[in-house]
């Protein structure tokens, strides 16, 4: 079987030592191929290349925007036929924080992630398959994986990328103090987004809103923050949003 790493080496959680030991694992696995990206936007280039060679699995190791371009890059511009083959994707986990792994199943550590990888292919080879399809939601020109964020979510998520293409790590605590700063601002203006949901009024007035396929949204270190606790990866897109500031100190934590 012929499978692909694409590796993000500048990924928060990524090592050298790490990478060798994930792809010594899999080489012993699979006919492996490994490839690093080295400018944005290269994951998607690298998952449709590897594709239309014959791929059946690429393995991501990187951070959930790395994983994001892979799954952009097989599937293309939503409302529009995938332009080629579609092989599995694994993940091992190699960002700050991992939603999609995670809520995938795999664990955090990427060792630990490396030999869950390797269980499955190996089951793989058994045919014992344990391959999982789950639904995506998209925002007109790209897929999102697990979750969009709309208003302040949205401002806070530009200026972390603006961080980062200065060259700067991103960091739980610039998540934090980006999304206090914005909060505040946000709570000065008037809101400015409509929800529309099929079979209900619509509903303006709308500060923020958070439309996922999973959950939880996202994770401080080990604890899950919940925005819509009854959405799954088949169970379609769930949307938490909110008229009010005050809603912030609602979210589930556990």
């Amino acid at each position: 079987m012929r499978a692909v790493l694409i590796v993000n080496p500048n990924a928060t959680s990524t090592t050298a030592a790490g990478r060798d030991l994930l792809a010594h694992a899999l080489e012993s696995r699979v006919h492996l191929q490994v490839l690093h990206t080295d400018h944005r936007g290269h994951a998607s280039e690298l998952a449709r290349r590897a594709a239309d060679e014959g791929a059946a699995v690429i393995v991501v190791h990187g951070g959930d925007g790395t994983v994001s371009e892979v799954v952009n890059g097989l599937l293309g511009q939503p409302g529009h036929p995938a332009p080629g083959p579609l092989p599995a994707i694994a993940v091992v986990p190699g960002g700050s924080a991992n939603v999609f792994a995670r809520t995938l199943g795999m664990s955090a550590d990427p060792a630990q992630a490396t030999n869950q990888v390797v269980d499955l292919l190996d089951e793989h080879r058994r045919e014992q398959r344990r391959w999982r399809r789950i639904a995506l939601g998209h925002c007109g020109e790209r897929w999102f994986i697990f979750n969009a964020g709309m208003g302040l979510d949205g401002e806070v998520v530009a200026a972390m990328e603006a961080h980062r293409n200065k060259g700067k790590q991103v960091t739980a605590g610039r998540y934090v103090t980006r999304a206090v700063l914005s909060f505040f601002r946000a709570a000065r203006r008037q809101p400015t987004l409509t929800v529309e949901l099929p079979g209900h009024e619509p509903q303006p007035g709308v500060h923020f809103a958070f439309i996922s396929n999973s959950n939880p949204w996202t994770y401080a270190d080990e604890r899950a923050i919940w925005t819509n606790p009854g959405t799954g990866f088949e169970s379609g897109l769930g949307v938490f949003a909110s008229k009010s500031m005050n809603v912030l100190a609602k979210l589930k934590c556990r």
